[in-house]
Protein backbone atom coordinates (compact mmCIF):
# COMPACT_ATOMS: atom_id res chain seq x y z
CA UNK A 1 0.00 0.00 0.00
CA UNK A 2 1.71 3.43 -0.95
CA UNK A 3 2.22 6.24 1.21
CA UNK A 4 -0.42 8.03 0.14
CA UNK A 5 -3.20 5.66 0.93
CA UNK A 6 -2.13 5.42 4.87
CA UNK A 7 -4.04 9.17 5.60
CA UNK A 8 -7.03 7.31 4.43
CA UNK A 9 -6.73 4.32 6.90
CA UNK A 10 -5.33 6.23 9.35
CA UNK A 11 -8.19 8.87 9.23
CA UNK A 12 -10.98 5.64 9.06
CA UNK A 13 -9.78 4.53 12.39
CA UNK A 14 -9.80 7.64 14.00
CA UNK A 15 -13.58 8.18 12.85
CA UNK A 16 -14.89 4.61 13.74
CA UNK A 17 -13.38 5.23 17.46
CA UNK A 18 -15.34 8.50 17.39
CA UNK A 19 -18.14 7.33 16.20
CA UNK A 20 -18.23 4.35 18.72
CA UNK A 21 -20.17 5.37 21.41
CA UNK A 22 -23.20 5.62 19.12
CA UNK A 23 -22.74 2.00 17.98
CA UNK A 24 -23.29 1.08 21.16
CA UNK A 25 -27.37 0.43 21.16
CA UNK A 26 -26.72 -1.06 18.26
CA UNK A 27 -26.34 -4.83 19.47
CA UNK A 28 -30.41 -4.38 19.69
CA UNK A 29 -30.62 -4.82 15.30
CA UNK A 30 -29.67 -8.87 15.07
CA UNK A 31 -28.84 -10.96 11.95
CA UNK A 32 -27.12 -14.48 10.94
CA UNK A 33 -24.76 -15.26 8.05
CA UNK A 34 -24.67 -18.82 7.04
CA UNK A 35 -26.00 -19.34 10.85
CA UNK A 36 -24.17 -17.73 12.81
CA UNK A 37 -25.93 -14.87 14.62
CA UNK A 38 -24.31 -11.33 14.50
CA UNK A 39 -25.32 -8.31 15.57
CA UNK A 40 -24.43 -4.36 14.21
CA UNK A 41 -22.52 -3.79 17.24
CA UNK A 42 -20.19 -6.81 16.77
CA UNK A 43 -19.71 -6.14 12.83
CA UNK A 44 -18.51 -2.58 13.88
CA UNK A 45 -15.67 -4.22 16.43
CA UNK A 46 -14.77 -6.84 13.81
CA UNK A 47 -14.74 -4.35 11.42
CA UNK A 48 -12.65 -1.38 13.31
CA UNK A 49 -10.27 -4.07 14.86
CA UNK A 50 -9.64 -5.29 10.64
CA UNK A 51 -8.80 -1.65 9.85
CA UNK A 52 -5.95 -1.01 12.98
CA UNK A 53 -5.10 -3.70 11.72
CA UNK A 54 -4.23 -2.92 8.01
CA UNK A 55 -2.44 -0.38 9.88
CA UNK A 56 -0.05 -2.55 11.68
CA UNK A 57 0.31 -4.84 9.19
CA UNK A 58 1.67 -2.00 6.84
CA UNK A 59 3.89 -1.29 9.45
CA UNK A 60 2.64 2.25 10.19
CA UNK A 61 1.07 1.48 13.92
CA UNK A 62 4.10 0.73 16.57
CA UNK A 63 2.16 -1.12 19.13
CA UNK A 64 2.82 -0.59 22.97
CA UNK A 65 3.75 -3.34 25.22
CA UNK A 66 5.21 -0.73 27.80
CA UNK A 67 3.82 -0.22 31.46
CA UNK A 68 0.82 -0.57 32.78
CA UNK A 69 -0.19 -1.64 29.24
CA UNK A 70 1.41 -4.94 29.54
CA UNK A 71 -0.31 -5.40 32.90
CA UNK A 72 -3.38 -4.53 31.41
CA UNK A 73 -3.24 -6.90 29.01
CA UNK A 74 -2.30 -9.88 30.56
CA UNK A 75 -5.46 -8.91 32.94
CA UNK A 76 -7.65 -8.95 29.82
CA UNK A 77 -6.21 -12.09 28.51
CA UNK A 78 -7.07 -13.80 31.70
CA UNK A 79 -10.56 -12.59 31.84
CA UNK A 80 -11.12 -13.98 28.28
CA UNK A 81 -9.07 -17.21 28.94
CA UNK A 82 -11.32 -17.90 32.07
CA UNK A 83 -14.58 -17.28 29.48
CA UNK A 84 -13.27 -19.56 27.31
CA UNK A 85 -12.94 -22.74 29.85
CA UNK A 86 -16.41 -21.24 30.82
CA UNK A 87 -17.46 -22.29 27.53
CA UNK A 88 -15.16 -25.48 27.01
CA UNK A 89 -16.23 -26.91 30.38
CA UNK A 90 -20.67 -25.86 29.76
CA UNK A 91 -22.68 -28.32 29.28
CA UNK A 92 -24.23 -29.42 25.95
CA UNK A 93 -27.76 -29.13 26.73
CA UNK A 94 -29.88 -27.90 30.04
CA UNK A 95 -33.24 -29.28 30.22
CA UNK A 96 -35.26 -26.41 32.04
CA UNK A 97 -38.35 -26.68 34.19
CA UNK A 98 -40.49 -25.10 31.60
CA UNK A 99 -39.91 -28.77 29.46
CA UNK A 100 -37.61 -26.49 26.70
CA UNK A 101 -34.09 -27.79 26.24
CA UNK A 102 -31.59 -24.95 26.05
CA UNK A 103 -28.62 -25.24 23.74
CA UNK A 104 -26.38 -24.26 26.16
CA UNK A 105 -22.96 -24.59 24.53
CA UNK A 106 -24.12 -22.86 21.37
CA UNK A 107 -25.63 -19.88 24.09
CA UNK A 108 -22.50 -19.73 25.64
CA UNK A 109 -20.06 -19.52 23.33
CA UNK A 110 -23.03 -16.65 21.69
CA UNK A 111 -22.32 -14.38 24.69
CA UNK A 112 -18.58 -15.48 24.86
CA UNK A 113 -18.47 -14.33 21.33
CA UNK A 114 -20.75 -11.05 21.81
CA UNK A 115 -20.02 -9.92 25.25
CA UNK A 116 -16.20 -11.16 25.76
CA UNK A 117 -14.08 -11.14 22.62
CA UNK A 118 -15.90 -8.27 20.78
CA UNK A 119 -15.49 -5.63 23.26
CA UNK A 120 -12.33 -6.92 24.07
CA UNK A 121 -11.19 -6.25 20.28
CA UNK A 122 -12.66 -2.99 21.23
CA UNK A 123 -10.22 -2.22 24.57
CA UNK A 124 -7.26 -3.51 22.13
CA UNK A 125 -7.79 -0.82 19.27
CA UNK A 126 -8.06 2.04 21.83
CA UNK A 127 -5.32 1.06 24.09
CA UNK A 128 -3.24 1.32 21.00
CA UNK A 129 -4.35 3.58 18.56
CA UNK A 130 -4.61 6.60 21.07
CA UNK A 131 -2.25 8.19 22.55
CA UNK A 132 -3.49 11.65 23.72
CA UNK A 133 -5.91 13.15 26.43
CA UNK A 134 -7.25 15.09 23.98
CA UNK A 135 -8.88 12.30 22.01
CA UNK A 136 -9.43 10.45 24.99
CA UNK A 137 -12.07 13.53 26.20
CA UNK A 138 -13.82 14.12 22.61
CA UNK A 139 -14.55 9.87 22.50
CA UNK A 140 -15.89 9.97 26.51
CA UNK A 141 -18.21 13.43 25.36
CA UNK A 142 -19.66 11.48 22.49
CA UNK A 143 -20.27 8.24 25.00
CA UNK A 144 -22.01 11.20 27.24
CA UNK A 145 -23.89 12.51 23.79
CA UNK A 146 -24.71 8.91 23.12
CA UNK A 147 -26.34 8.27 26.43
CA UNK A 148 -28.14 11.54 26.64
CA UNK A 149 -29.38 10.40 22.59
CA UNK A 150 -30.53 7.05 23.98
CA UNK A 151 -32.25 9.07 27.05
CA UNK A 152 -34.52 11.40 24.71
CA UNK A 153 -35.42 8.26 22.32
CA UNK A 154 -36.49 6.74 25.88
CA UNK A 155 -38.66 9.92 26.74
CA UNK A 156 -40.03 9.72 23.26
CA UNK A 157 -41.23 5.80 23.39
CA UNK A 158 -42.43 6.88 26.98
CA UNK A 159 -44.61 9.50 25.22
CA UNK A 160 -45.99 6.45 22.70
CA UNK A 161 -46.93 4.01 25.74
CA UNK A 162 -44.34 1.92 24.73
CA UNK A 163 -41.49 3.06 27.05
CA UNK A 164 -42.47 2.20 30.65
CA UNK A 165 -42.20 -1.46 32.27
CA UNK A 166 -45.16 -2.30 33.99
CA UNK A 167 -44.31 -0.40 37.43
CA UNK A 168 -43.79 2.08 35.53
CA UNK A 169 -40.18 3.10 35.24
CA UNK A 170 -39.07 4.27 32.12
CA UNK A 171 -36.78 1.92 30.08
CA UNK A 172 -36.97 2.78 26.56
CA UNK A 173 -35.87 0.40 24.29
CA UNK A 174 -34.74 -1.72 26.89
CA UNK A 175 -36.11 -4.69 28.24
CA UNK A 176 -35.38 -3.29 32.06
CA UNK A 177 -35.03 0.02 33.92
CA UNK A 178 -32.26 -1.50 35.37
CA UNK A 179 -30.61 -1.60 31.53
CA UNK A 180 -31.23 1.70 30.95
CA UNK A 181 -30.20 2.77 34.17
CA UNK A 182 -26.68 0.84 33.97
CA UNK A 183 -25.94 2.82 30.71
CA UNK A 184 -26.82 6.13 31.98
CA UNK A 185 -24.61 6.12 35.18
CA UNK A 186 -21.27 6.16 33.93
CA UNK A 187 -21.99 8.95 31.62
CA UNK A 188 -23.76 10.68 33.70
CA UNK A 189 -20.94 11.13 36.07
CA UNK A 190 -18.64 12.30 33.46
CA UNK A 191 -21.25 14.92 32.38
CA UNK A 192 -20.92 16.12 36.01
CA UNK A 193 -16.88 16.37 35.38
CA UNK A 194 -17.05 17.86 32.26
CA UNK A 195 -19.33 20.75 33.38
CA UNK A 196 -17.25 21.41 36.62
CA UNK A 197 -14.18 21.48 34.97
CA UNK A 198 -16.03 23.36 32.15
CA UNK A 199 -14.44 27.36 31.21
CA UNK A 200 -18.10 28.17 31.18
CA UNK A 201 -19.69 30.56 27.98
CA UNK A 202 -16.13 30.47 26.98
CA UNK A 203 -16.23 26.60 26.04
CA UNK A 204 -17.94 25.70 23.06
CA UNK A 205 -19.47 22.24 24.46
CA UNK A 206 -20.53 23.92 27.97
CA UNK A 207 -24.53 24.30 26.74
CA UNK A 208 -24.05 20.53 25.35
CA UNK A 209 -22.24 19.66 28.88
CA UNK A 210 -25.00 20.94 30.78
CA UNK A 211 -28.13 19.75 28.46
CA UNK A 212 -26.81 16.38 28.38
CA UNK A 213 -26.20 16.51 32.56
CA UNK A 214 -29.86 17.38 33.22
CA UNK A 215 -31.53 15.03 30.32
CA UNK A 216 -29.95 12.02 32.16
CA UNK A 217 -29.89 13.19 35.38
CA UNK A 218 -34.11 13.53 34.87
CA UNK A 219 -34.04 9.81 32.88
CA UNK A 220 -31.98 8.53 35.58
CA UNK A 221 -34.82 9.13 38.35
CA UNK A 222 -37.55 7.95 36.38
CA UNK A 223 -36.13 4.60 35.58
CA UNK A 224 -36.26 4.58 39.72
CA UNK A 225 -32.84 2.61 40.37
CA UNK A 226 -31.95 3.00 43.42
CA UNK A 227 -29.28 0.88 42.79
CA UNK A 228 -27.97 3.35 40.19
CA UNK A 229 -28.70 6.50 42.24
CA UNK A 230 -26.61 4.87 45.38
CA UNK A 231 -23.43 3.96 42.33
CA UNK A 232 -23.87 7.91 41.15
CA UNK A 233 -24.12 9.07 44.53
CA UNK A 234 -21.22 6.98 45.87
CA UNK A 235 -18.94 7.79 42.97
CA UNK A 236 -19.48 11.48 43.65
CA UNK A 237 -18.36 11.36 47.50
CA UNK A 238 -15.53 9.18 46.22
CA UNK A 239 -14.01 11.61 44.22
CA UNK A 240 -14.69 14.56 46.78
CA UNK A 241 -12.86 12.41 48.98
CA UNK A 242 -10.26 11.99 47.17
CA UNK A 243 -9.82 15.34 45.98
CA UNK A 244 -9.54 16.39 49.99
CA UNK A 245 -6.79 13.91 50.39
CA UNK A 246 -4.78 14.82 47.20
CA UNK A 247 -5.21 18.49 46.58
CA UNK A 248 -5.45 21.93 49.44
CA UNK A 249 -9.37 22.52 49.23
CA UNK A 250 -10.62 25.70 49.87
CA UNK A 251 -12.81 25.34 52.65
CA UNK A 252 -16.01 27.26 51.47
CA UNK A 253 -15.85 25.45 47.86
CA UNK A 254 -15.67 22.11 49.95
CA UNK A 255 -18.57 22.97 51.77
CA UNK A 256 -20.55 24.20 48.44
CA UNK A 257 -19.74 20.77 46.93
CA UNK A 258 -20.75 18.64 49.31
CA UNK A 259 -24.19 20.45 50.03
CA UNK A 260 -24.88 20.27 46.49
CA UNK A 261 -24.73 16.43 46.66
CA UNK A 262 -26.79 16.11 49.84
CA UNK A 263 -28.88 18.39 48.74
CA UNK A 264 -29.25 16.29 45.27
CA UNK A 265 -29.42 13.21 47.36
CA UNK A 266 -32.12 14.56 49.87
CA UNK A 267 -34.60 15.27 47.06
CA UNK A 268 -34.26 11.89 45.73
CA UNK A 269 -34.90 10.64 49.01
CA UNK A 270 -37.94 13.21 49.82
CA UNK A 271 -39.72 12.42 46.29
CA UNK A 272 -38.59 8.58 47.14
CA UNK A 273 -39.93 8.29 50.79
CA UNK A 274 -43.41 7.50 50.62
CA UNK A 275 -43.83 5.75 47.42
CA UNK A 276 -44.14 1.99 47.32
CA UNK A 277 -41.10 1.19 45.57
CA UNK A 278 -39.18 2.21 48.87
CA UNK A 279 -41.10 0.78 51.24
CA UNK A 280 -40.44 -2.48 49.21
CA UNK A 281 -36.75 -1.67 48.83
CA UNK A 282 -36.72 -1.78 52.68
CA UNK A 283 -38.46 -4.89 53.45
CA UNK A 284 -36.34 -8.34 53.24
CA UNK A 285 -39.15 -10.39 54.61
CA UNK A 286 -41.85 -10.31 51.91
CA UNK A 287 -41.57 -10.41 48.31
CA UNK A 288 -40.04 -7.40 47.31
CA UNK A 289 -36.81 -6.46 45.19
CA UNK A 290 -34.77 -6.75 48.37
CA UNK A 291 -35.57 -9.83 49.84
CA UNK A 292 -35.43 -11.31 45.25
CA UNK A 293 -32.00 -9.82 45.27
CA UNK A 294 -31.01 -11.81 48.60
CA UNK A 295 -32.10 -15.15 46.86
CA UNK A 296 -30.77 -14.53 44.06
CA UNK A 297 -27.03 -14.02 45.84
CA UNK A 298 -28.08 -16.94 47.83
CA UNK A 299 -28.13 -18.79 44.53
CA UNK A 300 -25.11 -16.98 43.15
CA UNK A 301 -22.95 -18.42 45.96
CA UNK A 302 -24.30 -21.80 45.97
CA UNK A 303 -23.28 -21.79 41.94
CA UNK A 304 -19.92 -20.83 42.85
CA UNK A 305 -19.47 -23.72 45.56
CA UNK A 306 -20.58 -26.00 42.83
CA UNK A 307 -18.02 -24.96 40.25
CA UNK A 308 -15.72 -22.41 42.09
CA UNK A 309 -12.64 -22.59 39.56
CA UNK A 310 -14.30 -22.54 35.73
CA UNK A 311 -17.85 -20.99 37.04
CA UNK A 312 -21.03 -22.11 35.52
CA UNK A 313 -20.03 -20.47 31.75
CA UNK A 314 -21.15 -17.76 29.95
CA UNK A 315 -24.78 -16.47 29.83
CA UNK A 316 -25.97 -19.94 31.71
CA UNK A 317 -26.91 -17.86 34.64
CA UNK A 318 -30.93 -18.01 34.48
CA UNK A 319 -30.80 -21.72 33.60
CA UNK A 320 -28.70 -22.46 36.32
CA UNK A 321 -31.09 -20.91 38.15
CA UNK A 322 -33.83 -21.73 37.43
CA UNK A 323 -32.86 -25.51 37.50
CA UNK A 324 -30.43 -25.29 40.61
CA UNK A 325 -32.07 -22.28 42.35
CA UNK A 326 -34.95 -24.38 44.30
CA UNK A 327 -32.33 -26.60 45.50
CA UNK A 328 -29.67 -24.43 47.41
CA UNK A 329 -32.60 -22.31 48.64
CA UNK A 330 -34.92 -25.42 50.11
CA UNK A 331 -37.74 -23.69 48.62
CA UNK A 332 -39.22 -22.22 44.42
CA UNK A 333 -37.54 -19.25 44.36
CA UNK A 334 -40.09 -15.89 44.53
CA UNK A 335 -38.47 -14.59 41.33
CA UNK A 336 -37.85 -16.98 37.86
CA UNK A 337 -36.88 -14.66 35.19
CA UNK A 338 -33.34 -13.70 36.78
CA UNK A 339 -30.76 -13.09 33.82
CA UNK A 340 -27.44 -12.16 35.78
CA UNK A 341 -26.97 -12.49 39.63
CA UNK A 342 -27.11 -9.01 40.18
CA UNK A 343 -23.34 -8.19 41.40
CA UNK A 344 -20.75 -7.46 39.39
CA UNK A 345 -17.66 -10.33 41.24
CA UNK A 346 -20.43 -12.51 41.17
CA UNK A 347 -21.15 -12.01 37.54
CA UNK A 348 -17.44 -12.57 36.94
CA UNK A 349 -16.98 -15.44 38.82
CA UNK A 350 -19.65 -17.34 37.35
CA UNK A 351 -19.31 -16.35 33.62
CA UNK A 352 -15.41 -16.47 33.45
CA UNK A 353 -14.81 -18.29 36.55
CA UNK A 354 -11.62 -17.58 39.02
CA UNK A 355 -9.39 -16.36 36.45
CA UNK A 356 -12.14 -13.94 35.37
CA UNK A 357 -12.97 -13.09 39.05
CA UNK A 358 -9.14 -12.45 39.59
CA UNK A 359 -8.37 -10.45 36.73
CA UNK A 360 -11.13 -8.24 37.04
CA UNK A 361 -10.20 -7.49 41.66
CA UNK A 362 -6.18 -6.97 39.84
CA UNK A 363 -8.16 -4.30 37.49
CA UNK A 364 -10.04 -2.52 40.12
CA UNK A 365 -6.68 -2.35 42.28
CA UNK A 366 -4.42 -1.05 39.50
CA UNK A 367 -7.00 1.78 38.01
CA UNK A 368 -6.15 3.60 41.33
CA UNK A 369 -2.77 4.43 40.54
CA UNK A 370 -2.54 6.52 39.28
CA UNK A 371 -5.93 8.28 39.60
CA UNK A 372 -7.38 9.72 36.24
CA UNK A 373 -10.42 11.75 35.69
CA UNK A 374 -12.27 8.60 34.17
CA UNK A 375 -12.19 6.79 37.33
CA UNK A 376 -15.49 8.62 38.23
CA UNK A 377 -17.12 6.94 35.57
CA UNK A 378 -15.98 3.02 37.04
CA UNK A 379 -16.36 3.93 40.79
CA UNK A 380 -20.18 4.60 39.15
CA UNK A 381 -19.44 1.19 37.94
CA UNK A 382 -18.18 -0.57 40.30
CA UNK A 383 -20.81 0.61 43.20
CA UNK A 384 -23.52 0.05 40.84
CA UNK A 385 -22.16 -3.82 40.25
CA UNK A 386 -22.65 -4.09 43.89
CA UNK A 387 -26.41 -4.45 43.45
CA UNK A 388 -26.27 -4.92 39.55
CA UNK A 389 -24.35 -6.71 36.61
CA UNK A 390 -23.05 -3.97 34.49
CA UNK A 391 -21.03 -6.02 32.78
CA UNK A 392 -22.20 -8.82 31.21
CA UNK A 393 -24.44 -7.25 28.34
CA UNK A 394 -23.54 -6.29 24.86
CA UNK A 395 -23.58 -2.75 25.32
CA UNK A 396 -22.38 -2.24 29.00
CA UNK A 397 -19.55 -4.61 28.20
CA UNK A 398 -18.68 -1.90 25.50
CA UNK A 399 -18.79 1.18 27.89
CA UNK A 400 -16.93 -1.17 30.18
CA UNK A 401 -14.02 -1.41 28.20
CA UNK A 402 -14.14 2.18 26.97
CA UNK A 403 -14.02 3.56 30.76
CA UNK A 404 -11.22 1.10 31.62
CA UNK A 405 -9.01 1.92 28.30
CA UNK A 406 -9.85 5.60 28.92
CA UNK A 407 -7.73 5.31 32.10
CA UNK A 408 -5.32 2.89 30.66
CA UNK A 409 -4.48 5.74 28.21
CA UNK A 410 -4.03 8.49 30.96
CA UNK A 411 -2.14 6.53 33.05
CA UNK A 412 0.79 6.11 29.78
CA UNK A 413 0.36 8.80 28.32
CA UNK A 414 -0.96 12.01 30.05
CA UNK A 415 1.53 14.23 32.08
CA UNK A 416 1.04 13.67 35.71
CA UNK A 417 -1.45 15.87 36.97
CA UNK A 418 -0.33 19.18 38.86
CA UNK A 419 -1.44 19.77 42.48
CA UNK A 420 -4.58 22.02 42.41
CA UNK A 421 -4.99 25.47 43.12
CA UNK A 422 -7.17 26.82 45.25
CA UNK A 423 -10.26 28.52 42.46
CA UNK A 424 -13.92 28.01 41.53
CA UNK A 425 -15.87 24.98 42.70
CA UNK A 426 -15.96 23.82 38.63
CA UNK A 427 -12.17 23.84 38.83
CA UNK A 428 -11.72 22.18 42.39
CA UNK A 429 -13.85 19.23 42.33
CA UNK A 430 -11.89 17.14 39.36
CA UNK A 431 -8.55 16.91 38.53
CA UNK A 432 -7.42 19.12 35.91
CA UNK A 433 -6.97 18.06 32.15
CA UNK A 434 -3.68 18.50 30.79
CA UNK A 435 -3.79 18.80 26.72
CA UNK A 436 -1.15 16.90 25.05
CA UNK A 437 -0.66 15.35 21.65
CA UNK A 438 -0.67 12.29 19.91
Amino acid sequence: MSQKTFPTISASVDQLLLISPFVFPLYLMRFSVYGIPLTVLEVFCYLLFAVWLLAVIQKKVRLDWSKPLRYYWLLVFLILVGATIGVLTAPHFIALPSGAVLDAQRTSLGVWKGWVLAPMLYFAVLTQWIRSENQVTRILRNFVYSAAAVSLIAYFLGILGTGFTYDFRLSGFFESANYLSLYIVPALLLSVHFLIYSDGKEDPTHYLNLSSLVILAHTLYFTKSYAAIIGVFGALFLHVGYMVLRSRVNLKNLVFGILGIFCAFAFVLYTQIHTPKFQQFLDIHNRSSSSVRLEVYEIAWGLINDQPLTGIGPGLFQAYYQTRGPVILGHPPMEWNIPHPHNIFFAFWLNAGLLGLLGLLVIVFLIHFPVRYPLIAMWGILIHGIFDAPFWKNDLAMIFWLILASIVILQRYAPNTPKSTEGPIRKRLAPKLIKSTR
